[in-house]
């Protein structure tokens, strides 16, 4: 009888490990929403995941939408949360005019974040990298098309 439960016992402690190895560490939740750092007024219309061509999650791309015609792109972070990664927000205004863009981008804990005016349809896209990578085929992105026109 003793050795049949010691046998259970190790039985799941070894099943307990192999499952702790598979699903890897656990990911702290970020504590900011998309409503929260674009501030007062503002409402998610459209959002898409932050994945890598392998569809590995880093994230969520929020656009965000306050009457006047003002928008508000964040990409916040569900992976490596509270250590500071390449992260962008990007809000296009102009398919042909850069300078009337709008773009955020540095090494941030939380989330990237940009807001502007625009008066016609827009672009956003988020893109994040993992720690310490700048390599093009490692980031996970989200874009739109062109839509949301007034």
């Amino acid at each position: 009888m003793l050795r049949t439960a010691v046998r259970m016992l190790l039985a799941l402690v070894m099943a307990a490990t192999a499952l702790t190895a598979v699903a890897g560490p656990a990911q702290a939740a970020n504590p900011y929403g998309p409503v929260e750092v674009c501030g007062p007024g503002y409402r998610v219309i459209h959002q898409g995941p932050v994945d890598t061509a392998g569809g590995v999650r880093y994230g969520t791309a929020y656009l965000l939408y306050k009457s006047g015609g003002y928008n508000c792109v964040v990409t916040i972070k569900s992976r490596w949360v509270g250590q500071a990664t390449e992260t962008h927000a990007v809000l296009l205004r102009d398919r042909e005019r850069d300078s009337l863009n709008y773009f955020d981008r540095g090494n941030y804990r939380y989330y990237a974040v940009v807001k502007g005016y625009a008066p016609a349809c827009v672009k956003f896209w988020g893109t994040m990298y993992p720690p310490g990578v700048t390599d093009y085929d490692r980031r996970g992105e989200a874009m739109s098309g062109w839509g949301w026109c007034d």
